[in-house]
């Protein structure tokens, strides 16, 4: 490559978000020079990724198979952060889940920063623009038809889970009904959903494939050391840096007019610190240079615990799961798409959520304005999936804690790129998490236990090292235990450069020109979606930001 090239745009990563951001550039003007420099390979005719059975996903050869630092909630143990490393990032390998959260989260944005461009009105025009929704009826102010990203549902698909009625069932028993017209990515997920995917009759949708970089210079296996920083004293707006290229790991330094960095929640901090943006003592601990101290980069770190338990059937052979000889499961469309066709959100009982809240705080809250008491909130998500075991003798639930309260930290290991940072999500640390993770479980005991079920499940699988199984009688002991042996992380990162504090409403790093973060590190609150919906409105946003700012000081 012409080292002596001075590009207009330097993508540092070439996932999501910066699959996005660089091709709806290229879009608006086909005269920019733009370079995407991605750590892993190109994946876009990978057959071995393409479909929900697929082996190759996480743990395969395009994750970048991080794990965290051992969580002092969890019994000490370490616990896997998968992440896409290809183009196109985490949809490579994720599972396709296709819900956007709560409106609350996206208006808290809005309000946390006072910029109504990232309140929920603000970023639905861009949820809709990167949608091609399978249905036209459905709340069409609330979805797009034209978009890149095709959507099917369990419906659209024709996947017909016996188990479907009897679930809608017991959910009514709690108390959960149906959403209209089965909809949870309408603003308010709380309730029954049809559970909605982003793939083309089951096939995976990479977004470097759906926004094609065809006109963008794409350097893939290549990692990015640092973004090259400069003093720029002549600026009239004080901002004494700027950013004025990249050095690769190989010490190839390439030069930018503006660098875009989009290496995801847990790459994005890293390079930053290695680029002398972080805080002060974390970078002198390395003998990094201090050029900014930001004491915010890597931290706010928050992600999505998930937690999973397996029941019994009283009747395998009746055919209700996927692994049973009923016919039906032999049909091509059940290997479309995951296996269940519900997607259930819902709140906590505030009684001991407000106790919670007081140990985390060490007063009681105000439950008519504490942010978490007051409103409605989309708490936890509940997957009953009809699978569990390769004899469709077992069904299985997943708990996810969608609205953590506790939040983590990335930091450096070494100042090596080639040395992954330390993560810590600090899963459960708080009260409240604790209280909303177990909640949880004690919500899917019930559904399991409901009338509705109680002629076709049989008790729950227990778990190794544990007597006894979870049911309506475990004790809060029993069921934290549990919890702290098992849960996860949904693979959701987010925070680690927040919004307000690590960039601004522009997504410009703070104190240094000409440098951006377009990924979910720039996520000032947590989503309670599944993050890709979030980052494709924020990358097609960001690209209409950027853009505009064309001509302007940068």
């Amino acid at each position: 490559m012409d080292t002596s090239q001075v590009w207009d745009y330097i993508f540092v990563g070439g996932g999501l978000a910066g699959s996005v951001v660089a091709h709806r550039l290229h879009q608006f003007d086909p005269s920019l020079k733009i370079l995407v420099v991605e750590a892993g390979p190109d994946a876009n005719n990978r057959d071995d990724i393409a479909w929900v059975t697929s082996t190759n996903l996480i743990g395969g050869e395009f994750d970048w198979k991080d794990k965290s630092v051992s969580q002092s909630h969890l019994d000490g143990r370490k616990v896997n952060l998968p992440g896409g490393k290809a183009l196109g990032g985490g949809t490579v390998i994720n599972s396709g889940g296709w819900t956007r959260g709560h409106k609350f989260d996206y208006d808290l944005w809005g309000s946390l920063t006072n910029d109504p461009r990232w309140s929920y009105a603000g970023q639905l025009p861009f949820m809709r623009k990167t949608e091609k929704f399978w249905n036209d009826t459905i709340n069409p102010n609330q979805h797009g038809h034209d978009g890149p990203i095709s959507i099917q549902s369990a419906a659209s698909t024709n996947r017909k889970f016996p188990l479907r009625d009897y679930a809608l069932k017991a959910w009514a028993e709690l108390g959960i009904e149906a959403l209209p017209d089965m909809d949870a990515n309408a603003g308010n997920p709380l309730g029954v959903g049809e559970l909605q995917e982003n793939r083309i009759n089951g096939k995976r949708q990479i977004a470097a494939a759906a926004y094609p970089l065809d006109g963008v210079t794409v350097m893939t296996d290549t990692l990015v050391e640092k973004v090259l920083i400069e003093n720029a004293a002549s600026d009239e707006d004080g901002v004494g840096l700027a950013a004025v290229g990249i050095r690769l790991a190989n010490g190839t330094e390439l030069r930018g007019r503006e660098i875009i960095v989009a290496a995801g929640a847990v790459r994005t901090p890293q390079v930053l610190m290695l680029s002398g943006v972080g805080p002060e003592a974390e970078l002198r601990k390395f003998g990094i240079p201090v050029l900014v101290d930001n004491p915010d980069v890597g931290r706010n770190l928050a992600d999505h615990g998930l937690f999973f338990h397996a029941w019994k059937l009283k009747n395998p052979a009746a055919g209700w799961a996927i692994g049973s000889p009923n016919p039906l499961f032999k049909e091509p469309q059940y290997g479309w798409g995951a296996p269940f066709d519900l997607i259930v959100s819902s709140d906590i009982d505030k009684k001991g959520l407000a106790a919670a809240i007081a140990e985390d705080e060490g007063v009681a809250p105000d439950p008519s304005t504490h942010p978490l008491l007051a409103n409605e909130r989309t708490f936890v998500e509940h997957v009953f999936m009809y699978a569990g075991a390769a004899d469709g003798s077992l069904v299985s639930f997943g708990a996810v804690n969608m609205l953590s309260t506790a939040t983590g930290l990335v930091k450096l290991a070494s100042a090596n790129i080639n040395e992954a940072p330390l993560v810590d999500p600090n899963l459960l640390g708080t009260a409240v998490d604790r209280y909303v993770a177990r909640e949880a479980v004690r919500m899917q005991i019930k559904f399991a236990e409901s009338n509705a079920m109680s002629e076709i499940l049989d008790g729950e699988t227990g778990a190794p090292g544990f007597d006894g199984v979870l049911s309506t009688h475990s004790t809060d002991e029993y069921i934290d235990a549990r919890i702290r042996a098992r849960l996860g992380t949904c693979y959701h990162p987010m925070g680690t450069a927040a919004m307000g504090k690590v960039v601004d409403n522009n997504l410009k790093v703070k104190g240094v020109k000409h440098l951006r973060v377009v990924d979910a590190s720039i996520f000032p609150v947590v989503i309670t979606g599944h993050i890709q919906v979030a980052m494709y409105a924020l990358a097609e946003q960001a690209a209409e930001i950027i853009h505009a700012d064309r001509g302007t000081s940068a």
